[in-house]
């Protein structure tokens, strides 16, 4: 997928190879009846952006153009939910606090079982029991704590083939004067080796 800004406005050249792609403002898009599907596999496509992140409170992204690829496999008793999510977002830099861009991919599997819970079953984390009385799964905030543990633990801009940084140099430069202003004055360390009984 390859996305280009251009004055603030997002232009999108992904070329789908999904079937429809449902645009995503809204949670209710992510609502599944599945009581009138027929036993077999069910697929469902969608393309998520900057308002379900908004409607879902994720301040961590900015901004996103990902595809949501869901096949729905279901059984008697149980469905299996096999996601594919890609694209790419943009979150804040954690260093210089600039918009970052990112790519996902990630594969998940999630099982929803109809019926009681069996021992030991509520404890598994890709594991949703249902009662007999459901009709419907809500599918989005799966999909959004999906992304959301894709995203690297640090979030900051790399090096270029100079390995020189790519975060705002404005703000890397206010981060070492920052740091110069807030070192430790030497006749303190002798403090450190005091032995308190």
């Amino acid at each position: 997928m390859k996305i280009v800004f251009a004055n603030d406005k997002k232009i999108s050249t992904f070329a789908p190879q999904f079937s429809k792609l449902k645009r995503v403002d809204n949670l209710k898009d992510f609502i599944i009846p599945f009581r009138g599907l027929s036993l077999g596999v069910h697929k469902y496509d969608w393309e998520i952006g900057k308002k379900f992140f908004e409607s879902i409170e994720n301040t961590e992204i900015q901004d996103a153009n990902i595809t949501v690829s869901l096949e729905l496999e279901k059984q008697e008793r149980l469905m299996i939910l096999n996601f594919l999510i890609e694209g790419e977002m943009v979150v804040l830099c954690d260093r210089c606090l600039d918009d970052l861009k990112l790519t996902i991919t990630t594969k998940e599997t999630f099982y929803v079982k109809i019926g009681a819970v069996e021992m030991g079953m509520e404890e598994a984390e890709n594991i949703l029991v249902i009662p007999e009385t459901e009709y419907k799964i809500d599918i989005g905030l799966l999909v959004n704590e999906f992304i959301t543990l894709s995203l690297p633990l640090k979030k900051v801009h790399g090096e270029d083939e100079n390995g020189i940084s790519e975060c705002n140099p404005e703000a890397l430069k206010k981060l070492e004067e920052l740091s110069a202003k807030n070192k430790i004055d030497p006749r303190w360390d002798k403090l450190k080796n005091i032995k308190l009984d």
